[in-house]
């Protein structure tokens, strides 16, 4: 059997099968859910004129709204993941992912287990969800239900052993690295002796020839060297930055784990410290690095736990790394 369909990406209208998941668009060759096809076909009929669907340009704005709404909530930043939001349901009323966004804003990315204002969110998103919709959304919501059911000492108990869990991917995750930062640390110090002499003796040899205007295959040779050793010392500089915040990071875990903060709060700056390893894993520039140890150091401050913060305020590169309104 056959249905009348229409790309979310280009708005050209065709035929699906009923008995497929997903379809190739004739026009723009785009895969696309061959259900959510037919659903933006039936938008445009008579009986479905006050359901908002996005498509085209609109279908591409409302996945650009959802990657920043998932970083203002990972970010802890509910405020301006419910203004995206809004502005999302404006756009359309008929996509889960919505919603559920709006469950994670609700129940603090799932942790606040008292909260009833998620529910009606939950139960739109199941509304308008098609199959696999329905199955994402179990996954995403499976496990924050299962805790809202459990009792007091339960909870503390799988709280306690969630925090453990963190604890130990983090404390693994950065050993696994500390052979490679210290391969780093003693390279630096190569580098560190190998750039001022390529400097010192590619203007030592190309100065006077360049003077006298001979041999000016010398001349080129010495702005070589100085190249060289230009881009050995930015080698350098780059790798002695991420070693610095990497050690800084392995102080601060230790720091971390002589305090005793509330669970919750252990469970976050480990998130955080997660990202900040991946950040390490990938090799990001140190100014990826630093954004996501800021995050980590706002929240960390914000605990006002006066051993960890003077531990912060006196370690040079982290207090680098201080956002300016914690100063104030």
């Amino acid at each position: 059997m056959e249905y009348n369909a229409k790309c979310p990406l280009c708005g050209n209208e065709f035929s699906v099968e009923s008995d497929i998941k997903d379809a190739v668009c004739p026009k723009c060759g785009q895969t696309v859910s061959a259900m959510q096809a037919v659903k933006y076909y039936e938008s445009f009929s008579e009986n479905s004129t006050e359901k908002k669907f996005a498509y085209g340009e609109d279908y591409h704005r409302v996945n650009f709204l959802l990657d920043q709404i998932k970083d203002f909530i990972a970010d802890g930043n509910y405020d301006a993941a419910k203004l995206k939001i809004d502005e999302a349901l404006n756009i359309t009323d008929t996509d889960y992912r919505v919603y559920m966004a709006m469950v994670a804003v609700c129940t603090k990315n799932y942790t606040d287990l008292t909260d009833e204002t998620h529910k009606q969110y939950i139960e739109k998103a199941i509304s308008v969800a098609d199959s696999d919709g329905k199955k994402d959304i179990a996954a995403t919501y499976r496990n924050y239900y299962d805790k809202t059911k459990l009792s007091k000492e339960e909870l503390e108990q799988f709280t306690e052993e969630e925090v453990e869990l963190k604890k130990d991917r983090v404390e693994k995750s950065f050993k696994s690295l500390i052979p490679e930062y210290m391969a780093k640390e003693k390279r630096n110090k190569i580098l560190l002796i190998l750039f001022p002499i390529f400097m010192a003796v590619g203007i030592v040899i190309s100065i006077p020839f360049a003077i006298l205007g001979s041999h000016v295959w010398v001349v080129f040779i010495g702005l070589a060297l100085i190249i060289g050793g230009y881009l050995i010392f930015r080698i350098w500089y780059t790798s002695r930055e991420a070693v610095s915040a990497f050690n800084a990071i392995l102080d601060l875990y230790d720091v971390l784990d002589g305090v005793d903060l509330p669970p919750d709060c252990s469970k976050r700056i480990y998130d955080y410290m997660y990202k900040v390893y991946l950040r390490f894993v990938d090799n990001d520039p140190i100014v990826g690095i630093n954004r996501d140890v800021t995050k980590l150091i706002d929240y960390t401050i914000s605990l006002n736990n006066d051993e960890i913060n003077e531990f912060i305020y006196n370690n040079k590169y982290l207090s680098e790394n201080i956002p300016s309104e914690s100063y104030e």
